[in-house]
C-alpha cells in the first residue's frame, strides 16, 4: 500500500526550513569569513601604522648613536611581556620596547631588503606573534638601521572566536524566529483551505448547500469548478427523478387498462393486450433514451470539438438514412467550437438534422457561428415550417408534429435537455428558406 502524499501544511514547513536553514548557514559562512578578515586587516594595519609611526620618530644623534624623538604611543610596549613588542637595530646595536624586557627578536629579512617583510614567530613567552619589519637607511650613518613591530595573535584569535560565537547566536535566534514566523505564515495561508475543506464536510448533511463563492484568487477557480460538478450533479439527479416519476406516471395508463380488464373475469383481447404493451415499450425506451443522452453528457467538457467537421460526418449518414434527393449544406466559421462531449455535439446535430431531413422538400442547412455572445448553431429546413403558438407544445416532452413520422417524438425533446446541460437555449423560428430554423445558443 503506497504512502499518502504529504500535507500542504507539511510541504511548506519543510521547504522553507530547508530554504532557512540553508540561507543562515550561507550567511553564517559569508559573515565569518567578512568578520575574520576585517579583523585580520585592522590588525595588520595597525602593526604597519605602530611601524610607520616608529620609523618617524626614529634619527640619529651627532654621536652615531640611534635614539627615539618620542615613544611610541601605545602604552602596551611598556608593560614587559604585554604582546606587544618593536625593536630597533643596527649591526650590533640594538634597541627595544620595555614590554621585551631582555629579550631580543630575530629577525628574517632578506639582506639589504627595504621592502616590508611580515612572518609568524614564537614570543618572548613561546605565544604566536606577528612580526613586522623593514630595513631603513639614515643619514651620516652607514648601512641599513633594522625596524620591527610585533604584536601577538592570541588576542586576535580570540577576539574572532568570541564574535563567531555572537553571530551563531543571532542567527539561531533569527532562524528561531523566522521557523515561528514561518508556521504562523503557513497556518494563516492555509486556513481558506481548511475552509472549504469544511465546506464540503457539511455538504454530506446539506447536499443541497453550495460552497462559499468569496475565496482567494488561487482558490476561487476550483471551487468555482467544484460548485459547478455539484450543479450539474444536482440537474442530473433532478433529471432522473423526474423521469422516473415521467416513467411511473406514463406507466399508470396502461396498467390500469390491462388490470380493469382482467378484473372482469373475462380473457383480454389480444389487440387490447398488444396495444398497451406497445404503449408501455415506447414509454420504456422514450425515457431510455432519454436517460443515456443526459446522463452521458458532461463526461469530456473541456474538449473543444469543430462544429462544421461534426455537421459534415453526419451529413452523408442522414442522407443514407432518409434516402431522398436532398441538398443538406453546412456553413459558417471554421473557428466555431463546441466545449464539451463530441458525443453530445453529434446527439444535437444529429437529431436536429433528423428532424430537418423528415420535413425538408429539398433543401437543409446547417450554420455554425461565433458571436459576441458565444457559439450559435442553426440547424434549418424549406419544409411546411411550424406556425409560431405551436412552437412551445413541440419543445414539450415527446411531443411530435406528426404521428405520420416515423420516431419517438423524442428529438427536440433530448436536444433540449443537452442544450442545458451545458448552460444554452433552443429556440425555434421561421427559416429563410421558408420552413422550421432551430437555433442553439451557447
Amino acid at each position: 500500500m503506497s504512502r499518502p502524499p504529504p500535507s500542504l501544511r507539511r510541504r511548506l514547513l519543510t521547504s522553507g526550513a530547508a530554504w532557512l536553514l540553508t540561507a543562515v548557514a550561507g550567511a553564517y559562512a559569508l559573515l565569518d569569513w567578512a568578520i575574520a578578515d576585517t579583523l585580520e586587516r585592522t590588525f595588520q594595519g595597525r602593526l604597519a601604522l605602530d611601524l610607520e609611526s616608529l620609523i618617524a620618530a626614529t634619527e640619529v644623534t651627532t654621536a652615531g648613536q640611534i635614539r627615539l624623538t618620542r615613544e611610541p604611543p601605545n602604552p602596551l610596549f611598556a608593560r614587559p611581556y604585554s604582546g606587544w613588542y618593536w625593536q630597533i637595530s643596527h649591526g650590533e646595536a640594538v634597541q627595544r620596547s620595555r614590554s621585551l624586557w631582555d629579550t631580543v627578536l630575530p629577525t628574517q629579512l632578506p639582506p639589504e631588503s627595504g621592502a616590508l617583510h611580515t612572518h609568524t614567530e614564537a614570543g618572548p613567552e613561546g605565544q604566536r606573534i606577528q612580526v613586522v619589519e623593514r630595513d631603513i637607511f639614515l643619514p651620516d650613518l652607514p648601512g641599513p638601521v633594522h625596524v620591527l613591530i610585533a604584536a601577538e595573535r592570541d588576542s586576535l584569535e580570540a577576539e574572532v572566536r568570541r564574535l563567531r560565537v555572537l553571530l551563531g547566536g543571532c542567527l539561531v535566534v533569527l532562524a528561531g524566529g523566522v521557523l515561528v514566523g514561518t508556521v504562523v505564515q503557513v497556518r494563516f495561508g492555509l486556513s481558506p483551505v481548511r475552509k472549504v475543506g469544511r465546506d464540503l464536510e457539511r455538504l454530506r448533511q446539506a447536499p443541497d448547500a453550495r460552497l462559499d463563492s468569496e475565496q482567494p484568487g488561487e482558490l476561487a477557480p476550483l471551487v468555482r469548478a467544484l460548485n459547478s460538478v455539484l450543479d450539474h450533479d444536482a440537474d442530473l439527479i433532478a433529471r432522473a427523478r423526474a423521469h422516473v416519476g415521467n416513467l411511473a406516471h406514463g406507466l399508470k395508463t396502461p396498467l390500469a387498462v390491462l388490470r380493469a380488464a382482467t378484473e372482469e373475469g373475462e380473457s383480454v383481447p389480444a389487440e387490447v393486450v398488444r396495444s398497451e404493451i406497445a404503449t408501455m415499450h415506447r414509454l420504456v425506451e422514450r425515457h431510455l433514451t432519454r436517460a443515456r443522452a443526459v446522463t452521458g453528457s458532461g463526461s469530456a467538457r473541456g474538449l473543444q470539438v469543430s462544429v462544421l467537421e461534426s455537421a459534415r460526418r453526419l451529413k452523408a449518414t442522414v442522407l443514407a438514412l432518409h434516402r431522398r434527393d436532398l441538398q443538406v449544406e453546412v456553413e459558417g466559421d471554421e473557428a466555431a467550437r463546441f466545449v464539451g462531449d463530441p458525443d453530445d455535439l453529434l446527439e444535437i446535430l444529429g437529431n436536429l438534422l433528423d428532424n430537418a431531413c423528415k420535413w425538408a422538400r429539398a433543401h437543409v442547412r446547417v450554420q455554425g457561428r461565433v458571436t459576441a455572445s458565444g457559439l450559435e448553431i442553426v440547424v434549418e429546413d424549406d419544409g411546411p415550417g411550424l406556425p409560431e403558438t405551436e412552437h412551445e407544445g413541440v419543445l414539450r416532452r415527446g411531443a411530435r408534429l406528426d404521428d405520420t413520422k416515423p420516431g419517438h417524438g423524442l428529438g427536440l425533446d433530448i436536444v433540449s435537455d443537452l442544450v442545458a446541460l451545458y448552460g444554452g437555449h433552443l429556440t425555434l423560428a421561421r427559416s429563410e428558406l421558408g420552413g422550421l430554423a432551430v437555433l442553439v445558443r451557447f
